[in-house]
């Protein structure tokens, strides 16, 4: 029996499942863009050489992330931040979720900023093509729009 004075120590993991558990880490990345995370994290990586930067601070992650809004938009910001998260947790087991003040730099890069919806074509507007475009140039298009539109 320990006395009070003794603290347990959980026992370590051994090498072997370590190893298996890092593995098996990297497929929690969506496979389809695990390329895009992976040089999102290459990329903040080789900037915290550049900066001589050894840690992941909250304030070295709103420099990060403030360097790039001069250049992308919010909607990219967040996306970056998103891959970041996912990575630093897989790589370095750091949670970015927590950081209050990150998360409010990025809500007001944010303020004002509307998104551009795609134009869509009326089903008006598509009859009218189907109609009046000239068969020799665009039949093959009407002929897919049509198949569509059964």
């Amino acid at each position: 029996m320990k006395s009070e004075n003794e603290i347990s120590t959980p026992p370590s993991t051994p090498p072997n499942i370590t190893e298996a558990a890092q593995v098996r880490s990297l497929n929690l990345l969506p496979e389809k863009s695990r390329k895009k995370y992976e040089q999102v994290y290459k990329t903040f990586m080789d900037w915290r050489i550049q900066k001589n930067v050894s840690s992941f601070s909250e304030n070295v992650l709103i420099a990060y992330l403030g360097e790039l809004s001069d250049k992308y938009k919010s909607s990219s910001l967040w996306a970056v931040y998103s891959m970041l998260r996912s990575t630093l947790i897989i790589n370095n087991d750091i949670n970015i979720e927590t950081y209050s003040k990150l998360k409010a730099f990025l809500k007001r890069k944010s303020e004002g900023y509307q998104a551009k919806k795609a134009k869509t074509f009326t089903p008006e507007e598509v009859q009218k093509f189907i109609r009046e475009a000239p068969d020799n140039i665009y039949l093959a298009t009407k002929v897919q729009n049509f198949k569509i539109n059964l």
